[in-house]
């Protein structure tokens, strides 16, 4: 007689380990203001088009009362043909949304239709398509939301140019025939990569908060006036430094020197101060980024690693010198008539390891004793936001119990801080499905020794600068400069 024995069944793996995202939990302090700054514009809205299709689809799906599975039908299907078209018309140039996968599709000999429906072989696998990116900032911007399951208008209806615009796309989409091939050099305009149009137009009024090319602060809501601000500072900004790519044109300008409280323009916008504190605390977050993901490759890559092992890799990185020795050689963090000073950058001219992030870091908890007003409250993350783990109140601390020992120590001590923070955040993100623990994180600890299970991403949080740059691009509001639409709509001197 043979006997099968399974078990013990308390040695099965019970545990489901994942790649966390933001382990740290440092980025909040920057994200939320990035929201707050930026209503309507996200790391993944890169086309204006896409707005003027929802916001047409919003107005096509009420008048039709197409519900949830009318819509995602007729919108999947426009998101092909909007995909279509723009290879049609620029084949050599920009890249719509999904474009890639429905080439892969056809090159297979699917049909478009076929790739509009859901499946492995999709031209996007999300249920909703790209609708998934840009349905908040539709509803935020006030073109389009969902209702009952369903996308509907918001508060802004939609123009009638800009519905006759689309009509075509949602003529075909609407059929089960595959729509014929002459139809896409038709479609031309709706190019992803074509300039102009009824919805550039529109679309345009919303982003500068203008109708028929004026401004009038009492007509609009605070979200709109928000957005009109934040694209009047980056065009500004890249006035004021013309040869600089966007991102970099906004901090030279208002990060560092007189440009947020002296120039003509931005002076009047009580928003460039809260952009500078939100800019001075991205450096600080980028360093916890840079200092974890070096800390999670080197458990990695050393296997089992014990916490003193982890503490010998922090301290081969830093000179022996003493915290208060060190501090004092740090960048002077104003200039002569007060402004802040690009301490920063000058830090990271030097490289970006472990000594010049610890640079950063107390750079940062000092920043926050220069600044006051909206400036410092940006630089905190907001009103809700006060002394969070690893922030720089929390930096501060730590640099003062640390100020007669070593800059090796006060490393030791921060290692410590992080390793304690991503346990709890992993904690904190905890879910049970079918029975079963799912952590998500890239390091973890047992009986205080270590394992990573794959590396961590090291690049700092986007800032959606380039996404709003290559909105202010498509509505003809900049180029390589800020046109002359941009500065009458924003009331910015020529």
């Amino acid at each position: 007689m043979t006997a099968v024995v399974e078990g013990p069944a308390w040695a099965q793996k019970g545990l489901d380990q994942r790649d966390g995202r933001y382990p740290l939990a440092v980025e909040a302090s920057v994200l939320g203001m990035v929201a707050m700054l930026m209503p309507g514009v996200s790391t993944l809205t890169d086309f204006a088009r896409y707005y003027g299709l929802y916001w047409a689809l919003a107005d096509y799906a009420e008048r039709l009362d197409l519900d949830g599975a009318g819509c995602q039908r007729i919108l999947r299907r426009s998101e092909v043909l909007l995909a279509l078209a723009t290879k049609t018309h620029d084949p050599d140039g920009v890249t719509a949304h999904g474009a890639d996968a429905l080439q892969r599709g056809l090159k297979r000999g699917g049909s478009a239709w076929e790739l509009a429906e859901l499946g492995k072989t999709s031209y996007s696998p999300r249920n909703w398509g790209f609708w998934s990116q840009y349905g908040g900032p539709s509803d935020v911007l006030g073109t389009a939301t969902t209702k009952d399951g369903a996308i509907r208008p918001a508060r802004h209806a939609c123009p009638e140019p800009v519905r006759r615009m689309f009509a075509p796309v949602f003529s075909a989409a609407s059929r089960d025939a595959t729509p014929p091939s002459d139809l896409l050099p038709h479609l031309a305009q709706l190019s992803v990569g074509s300039s102009g149009g009824a919805d550039s137009e529109a679309l345009r009024e919303l982003f500068t908060a203008t109708r028929a090319g004026v401004h009038d602060p009492d007509g609009w809501e605070p979200t709109d006036l928000t957005r009109r601000a934040t694209m009047r500072i980056l065009l500004r900004a890249k006035q004021l430094s013309p040869d600089e790519p966007w991102t970099v044109a906004l901090r030279q300008t208002l990060a560092f020197g007189p440009g947020a409280t002296d120039d003509q323009v931005l002076a009047d916008e009580e928003r460039a101060l809260a952009w500078r504190g939100l800019l001075l605390r991205h450096y600080s977050v980028g360093a916890w980024r840079r200092l974890w993901a070096g800390l999670v490759d080197f458990v990695r890559d050393n296997g089992v690693t014990s916490r003193a092992q982890i503490h010998t890799w922090i301290g081969d990185r830093l000179p022996p010198s003493s915290v208060s020795k060190w501090e004092t050689m740090l960048p002077d963090l104003a200039d002569p008539d007060g402004h802040p000073a690009p301490a920063e950058e000058q830090i990271l001219a030097q490289g970006e390891g472990a000594f010049e992030n610890l640079a950063l870091l107390s750079v940062g908890a000092r920043r926050r004793e220069t600044l006051d007003g909206l400036a410092l409250e940006a630089f905190r993350g907001g009103k809700s936001v006060r002394n969070s783990i690893l922030g720089p109140e929390w930096v501060g601390r730590r640099v003062n119990e640390n100020a007669t020992r070593s800059l090796r120590d006060l490393g030791c001590d921060l290692v410590d801080d992080m390793l304690a923070q991503s346990r709890r955040v992993a904690f904190r993100k905890v879910q049970f499905q079918h029975g079963r623990m799912q952590v998500f994180s890239r390091l973890h600890e047992r009986n205080d020794t270590f394992t990573a299970s794959s590396r961590e991403g090291s690049g700092n949080v986007g800032l959606r600068v380039d996404q709003l740059a290559g909105l202010a691009t498509q509505l003809g509001l900049a180029d390589d400069a800020v046109t002359n639409l941009g500065c009458d709509l924003l009331e910015l001197p020529r």
